[in-house]
């Protein structure tokens, strides 16, 4: 009796630890690609990170891309976005933000979209408008 309690204690405690690992590792490798920065901690001498090609899976289109790209002169451009078209950009005050010309049926409008940034990599960009987090991966 005592031995069958023993050997499901011990069955459990290494399933456990199992367990453990598996999600260390799925974890790790997630983010071992690549070196993160959080956001508060930019400067305004690390703008240059920003330059790049950024794109994301369309919303109910996931198989579609969208994005924008960042000049290093602070202009900027949209990627497979025909009515939102990005003129420039500023990294401010530990915020991205985007001038974008908003073409609508006939009418338009120049608008200003500011995000904080949460997290920046080599290769990854996660930005929150105050209610919504995007992640962008870059592109070459």
């Amino acid at each position: 009796m005592k031995s069958k309690f023993l050997i499901r204690t011990c069955l459990g405690i290494i399933s456990l630890f199992i367990l453990i690992a598996f999600t260390g590792i799925f974890k790790f490798n997630i983010l071992q690609d690549d070196i993160y920065i959080e956001g508060s901690s930019l400067s305004e001498d690390d703008k240059g990170l920003f330059v790049g090609s950024w794109i994301e899976p369309i919303p109910g289109n996931e198989s579609e891309v969208q994005g924008f790209r960042l000049n290093k002169d602070g202009s900027a451009s949209s990627i497979n976005m025909h009515t939102l078209l990005y003129q420039k950009w500023v990294f401010k005050n530990g915020q991205l933000i985007l001038t974008a010309k908003s073409i609508g049926n006939h009418s338009s409008s120049v608008d200003d979209e500011t995000y904080s940034i949460e997290l920046i990599g080599k290769n990854s960009l996660k930005l929150n408008n105050g209610f919504v987090s995007f992640t962008y991966k870059r592109i070459k």
